[in-house]
C-alpha cells in the first residue's frame, strides 16, 4: 500500500517546518520572486525558503524538467518544491500537487514534472508526450479548493495567488487531500532518448548551462564499457573523454574543447575558460554522435 509523507511521520506542524524550494523563469530583475516569498512568509512566518533557480529560460518546460530531475533529490526529504514556469497561465490547464515518497511538488500541469515522474517510473522515459498514469508510489491532486488562494486571483500570476499560498499551507500541515481533487494521470513531456546502433550512439544537446556547457542526453552508463571514444558535434570531433574541464586533448581545430561526464551524470561538451555554445553556434536540439569501441 502506498505510504504518503504523512504516513511516514513527516507531517509538518508549527515546530517542524518543511523546506520550500522555489524554481521559476522569473529572472532577477523584476519583483516576482520577492513577491512569492512575501506571500509564503505572510502565511507561514517560520517558513524556510531556498531558491533552486530563477534563471530557467522563459517558458522552457524541457529545461525546467531537466533541472528539477537532476536537483530535487539533493534536498531534505519532505521538501516542498514550488515550480512557476507556466506559458499557459490563465488558460484551462490545471495546477497540480504531486506527492512522491520523498517530496511534494506544486506546479502547473504542463510537463515540468516529467523528469520527476521518470525518477519514480523509468518506463516514462520512452513515452510520447501526453497524459500518463501517476506512479504507484505517488499521489497527484488538481488544486481546486480556492479558500486558501489569494483574492482576487490574477489571470497572469497564479504563482503568487495559488501556488505560493498552497505551499505555505502545506508547510503548516494542511493535508493535501483538502487542497484539491485526486487524479490518476498528469501531463508528461517526452524528452529525446539516445539511440545506439553498433558502435555509434546518437544523442542531442538537451540543456545549455550558464557557462555555455552543452549537456547532452547521453548518460555515463552508455559509455562505461568503452575503452576509447570520439565525440562529434557539427563537424567538430573531440578525441577523448576528459576527467574535468581543464584537461584533455580536445579537438584538432579547437584544442580547448573537451567532452566529459558532468556532475549530473550526462555527457557534456565544454570549452576551457570559454562558452562552447557560442563558439560552436549550437542550441538545444543539436545532434551529438559518440563513436565507441
Amino acid at each position: 500500500m502506498h505510504r504518503s509523507l504523512r504516513d511516514n511521520g513527516l507531517q509538518p506542524n508549527a515546530d517542524l517546518t518543511r523546506l520550500i524550494v522555489l524554481t521559476t523563469d522569473f529572472g532577477g530583475i523584476d519583483g516576482y520572486v520577492g513577491v512569492l516569498k512575501g506571500v509564503i512568509l505572510s502565511i507561514n512566518p517560520k517558513a524556510a525558503l531556498i531558491d533552486l533557480t530563477h534563471s530557467i529560460l522563459p517558458q522552457n518546460l524541457i529545461q525546467c524538467s531537466f533541472v528539477l530531475g537532476t536537483s530535487a533529490h539533493y534536498f531534505p526529504r519532505g521538501s516542498i518544491h514550488v515550480i512557476v514556469v507556466d506559458p499557459g497561465v490563465g488558460t484551462d490547464r490545471d495546477l497540480l500537487l504531486l506527492e512522491t515518497p520523498d517530496a511534494t511538488f506544486i506546479a502547473p500541469d504542463n510537463g515540468v514534472l516529467s523528469a520527476i515522474l521518470s525518477k519514480n517510473d523509468s518506463s516514462y522515459e520512452a513515452r510520447q508526450t501526453g497524459y500518463v498514469q501517476v506512479p504507484d508510489d505517488c499521489e497527484a491532486y488538481v488544486l481546486t479548493e480556492s479558500e486558501v488562494w489569494l483574492k482576487p486571483v490574477s489571470n497572469t500570476f497564479h504563482g503568487r495567488d495559488i501556488l505560493a499560498p498552497v505551499a505555505a499551507h502545506v508547510s503548516l500541515g494542511m493535508p493535501v487531500s483538502q487542497l484539491g481533487r485526486k487524479v490518476d494521470s498528469i501531463f508528461f513531456l517526452s524528452t529525446p532518448v539516445p539511440t545506439r546502433e553498433a558502435e555509434m550512439i546518437s544523442g542531442q544537446v538537451i540543456n545549455i548551462d550558464h557557462f555555455g556547457n552543452l549537456i547532452t542526453n547521453i548518460t555515463k552508463d552508455l559509455l562505461l564499457n568503452s575503452s576509447k571514444l570520439q565525440v562529434q558535434i557539427k563537424d567538430t570531433k573531440i578525441l577523448e573523454l576528459s576527467r574535468n574541464f581543464a584537461s584533455g586533448l580536445g579537438s584538432r581545430f579547437l584544442p580547448e574543447l573537451v567532452s566529459l561526464i558532468g556532475s549530473h551524470g550526462y555527457l557534456e561538451i565544454a570549452l576551457k575558460n570559454g562558452n562552447a555554445a557560442k563558439v560552436l553556434s549550437v542550441d538545444v536540439g543539436e545532434p551529438v554522435l559518440v563513436r565507441t569501441d
